[in-house]
């Protein structure tokens, strides 16, 4: 995205950069654990992972972290990893051998810095790029999986107590495409959805989109933003016109007429000797 601005740089030539993000799924112990453990998995493990607005961090209020857990474990045990084409198949091929490897590197580098791994028993085929759904727990912030871009079937599961330590961690990082925020109580939806450095918020769903809203995120997911109006605005010129309206006198009293205004009193009866 830096090299497209430096080489559009002085071209007057408009850009809007979606760069990709880190998104956080925010879990409270009021939320509808099921229904969020769902959006959990289709957040992360669709298309497998390779969404720029995946949601590759789960954070869970410790109270309910558990039982989350333990509900992810028997979710992605039952994910099938196979040919994209067949319908039955949940996860597909990694995009290429040298995207394959960077997922392979950075869960590597997660098991070194002392995060847990889980996968599930899973078979693979044989030919192409293929790698399991996988989760981390035991993550915290300073894991390089919790803060690059991983672009793959990968999640790192971190813990909080508090609302503010939710948001805080939330927003500790260099992206701020999306965010998913799982609770029961509305006005808690509200409240952090306002606190958290994100372009797009879900309140119990996640990956939902409508065709005429904005989307596009801060920091270095970049800038502009697409879709709807707004997406639209920033390669339009818009002209602004404007005029001063006309001066009249009406039995001695000025009176003002717009410009392109017509009277519709009758013209007088031309007289004899007029003509």
């Amino acid at each position: 995205g830096k090299q497209i601005q430096r080489q559009l740089a002085g071209s007057k030539k408009r850009l809007t950069l979606e760069l990709g993000g880190k998104g956080a799924n925010i879990i409270f112990e009021d939320a509808p654990i099921d229904q969020a453990v769902k959006g959990i998995i289709d957040g992360i493990y669709f298309n497998q992972g390779h969404v720029c607005c995946a949601g590759s961090r789960l954070l869970v209020q410790e109270g309910v972290a558990d039982e989350v857990i333990q509900k992810l474990r028997h979710r992605i045990a039952t994910l099938r990893v196979g040919d994209p084409l067949d319908k039955n198949t949940d996860i597909g091929a990694i995009n290429s051998k040298q995207q394959l490897e960077k997922i392979r590197r950075l869960v590597d580098i997660g098991e070194a810095e002392g995060a847990d791994k889980y996968q599930p028993e899973c078979d693979l085929p044989d030919d192409g790029f293929w790698f399991p759904p996988t989760f981390f727990t035991n993550v915290t912030q300073s894991h390089r999986i919790a803060q690059e871009e991983i672009f793959g079937p990968v999640l790192s599961v971190t813990t909080f107590r508090t609302p503010e330590e939710a948001i805080e961690r939330a927003n500790n990082t260099e992206y701020g495409l999306a965010s998913g925020i799982w609770s029961d109580k509305g006005s808690k939806l509200f409240s952090i959805s306002q606190a958290l450095k994100n372009g797009v918020i879900w309140g119990n769903t996640y990956n939902k989109f409508d065709p005429a809203s904005p989307f596009g995120g801060y920091k270095e997911s970049g800038f502009g933003r697409e879709g709807g109006v707004h997406g639209l605005l920033p390669y339009l010129d818009i002209p602004s016109e404007s005029w001063q309206p006309q001066s009249s006198r009406t039995n001695g009293s000025p009176s003002t007429k717009p410009a392109s205004s017509t009277s519709t009193e009758a013209s007088p009866e031309p007289k004899a000797d007029d003509t």
